[in-house]
């Protein structure tokens, strides 16, 4: 897979979320936002990296496993919302993530995914166990 023009993507705090990651040009719906690498977090380190904050940042790699996967560039950095504005796909083969515009996406707009992996998953339980108000 080709890896598309880099886009101006920049971190910006948010009052309630942290950082979230945003664009400086608007993003077509279907367009490809980002492929990320990925580094692989073995079954042998889950445990210990569970009881760290990366755990928050990574993402399943292979859940039957236990393995994680720590997404690079601004991969780990795309806040939750249960009707994102955009999509990611973990390629296991090539060891990327890859995210989309799910819809038009108009600069200086927070890009959003749905920490479940699909759209519309109600994912609140994960930010209640962390105390975490979702907005």
């Amino acid at each position: 897979m080709k890896t598309p023009p880099t886009k101006q993507l920049y971190l910006k705090s948010i009052k309630g979320k942290g950082r979230g990651v945003f664009s400086t040009s608007n993003i077509p719906k279907g367009e490809v936002i980002e492929v990320c690498p990925v580094i692989i977090i073995p079954t042998k380190e889950f445990s210990e990296l569970s009881l760290t904050v990366l755990m928050d940042y990574s993402f399943y790699f292979n859940k039957g496993e236990n393995t994680l996967s720590l997404t690079m560039g601004f991969g780990s950095m795309y806040n939750h919302k249960q009707y994102p504005n955009a999509v990611y796909l973990l390629d296991r083969e090539q060891k990327q993530m890859t995210f989309t515009a799910h819809e038009d996406i108009k600069a200086h707009t927070e890009i959003c995914i749905n920490y479940g992996g699909d759209y519309a998953i109600d994912y609140d339980k994960w930010f209640m166990d962390r105390n975490i108000t979702p907005l």
